[in-house]
């Protein structure tokens, strides 16, 4: 079986993001499975045209369009391409997102998965919701009703597709985000990181984040709980990640004085992150919405054996049990954020917690994922 995947954009060669990562994982797993696969994708910086690397096939058509102003202009041409490229080759299932669009408009095709990332898009407010509605909001509609099915993250992105698209919710099937199981763990036993060496003590309650500094990931609140909790415990944070709020962030920090308090990283490995979350005692993602399901950082917090504290959406919910694996809190809550921190350090909650997050994570493993991927595929095949 051979599988097509079409997206605008692919880790390692465009970026880090969530959906970039989602299809790369996906991907290495079905060729683990024995399963064929080819990304299509949009041209690089590189300007590379084909990559074959660990087993997968990397074919790269213009446009390049992830760093354009106006990104939504140029998924029509991308999928236009991507079209033409489709029918020269032989394949059996496409899957994906961006560039699916003109060649699930044909009448003699392959079976097509749509699997909507970036829906959060359509909910932005203003001049610029409008814009981004007028631009895309036809042709991803059209593109879910030509498709044969539809790939959700969870329940929140479920309920997002039909709300947003009015599609049928028996055309749409759970393929949730996941986690390497195996590459973690192996990380964490390989990791030679002390607290001493970043200058944290062994009695400092230690805060992790690892986000896109944007502003739906609620790090301003982060910052404000941290400044709360600096009056009763010596608390500090390692932030991970970079983004458009990063400048206002930092300025917070310096407001708050906690720049003593905060270590930030970025532009760092997998590996490298999954270590430092061996310095951390508790995972914060005061997220405020999120696109699909529970996001990537939160399962890989929870196999790290972490208890987390999010907020209380949907998304969350799917995968945190609240005051077993961690806290739920209501979101742009500081005072939540903070008070939900004292009370897994007043009960010693830690191991616990920790413990509960590493059980529940496991249903989110990239290799039950992929069977769960291989059995659609089969099923359309067939019909």
């Amino acid at each position: 079986m051979k599988v097509v995947i079409s997206t605008r954009a692919i880790y390692p060669f465009h970026g880090y993001g969530g959906m970039e990562r989602y299809y790369y994982n996906l991907a290495k797993h079905l060729v683990e499975q024995g399963i064929k696969i080819e990304i299509v994708t949009s041209q690089d910086k590189s300007g590379n045209r084909v990559v074959e690397l660990n087993g997968i096939k990397y074919t790269f058509i213009p446009p390049n369009f992830n760093r354009k102003p106006f990104m939504s202009l140029w998924y029509y041409p991308f999928s236009l391409n991507v079209k033409k490229f489709l029918e020269k080759i032989k394949f059996d299932v496409l899957h994906g997102t961006a560039g699916t669009y003109h060649y699930s408009n044909l009448r003699d095709r392959k079976p097509v998965i749509v699997q909507p990332f970036g829906l959060e898009s359509f909910k932005i407010k203003g001049i610029r919701g409008l814009l981004l509605k007028i631009l895309s909001y036809r042709m991803s509609k059209r593109n879910m009703e030509n498709a044969d099915v539809i790939a959700s993250l969870g329940e929140a992105n479920t309920k997002d597709i039909i709300n947003l698209f009015k599609v049928p919710k028996e055309k749409i099937f759970r393929l949730p985000n996941g986690i390497d199981l195996n590459d973690i763990e192996k990380s964490l036993e390989d990791t030679k990181l002390t607290r001493e060496e970043f200058n944290l003590q062994d009695a400092d309650i230690v805060l992790i984040n690892v986000n896109r500094l944007s502003p739906n990931k609620g790090v301003p609140y982060l910052i404000k709980a941290l400044e709360l909790l600096n009056k009763e415990l010596n608390t500090k944070l390692i932030l991970v990640g970079s983004g458009p709020e990063e400048n206002s962030i930092k300025k917070l920090i310096r407001k708050y004085r906690l720049q003593e308090k905060v270590l930030h990283f970025k532009n760092i490995s997998d590996e490298f992150m999954f270590q430092l979350y061996t310095l951390a005692d508790i995972s914060v993602t005061p997220t405020l919405y999120e696109g699909g399901c529970p996001p990537l950082v939160v399962l890989e917090a929870m196999a790290c054996g972490k208890p987390v504290v999010t907020t209380n959406i949907l998304n969350m919910r799917e995968a945190i049990k609240d005051e077993v694996s961690g806290f739920l809190v209501p979101p742009k809550d500081p005072k939540a954020i903070a008070d939900a921190v004292l009370k897994i350090y007043d009960k010693n909650l830690f191991m616990k917690m920790g413990k509960a997050s590493r059980e529940i994570v496991k249903k989110y493993d990239w290799s039950k994922i992929a069977k769960m991927a291989i059995k659609k595929y089969e099923e359309l095949i067939g019909k």
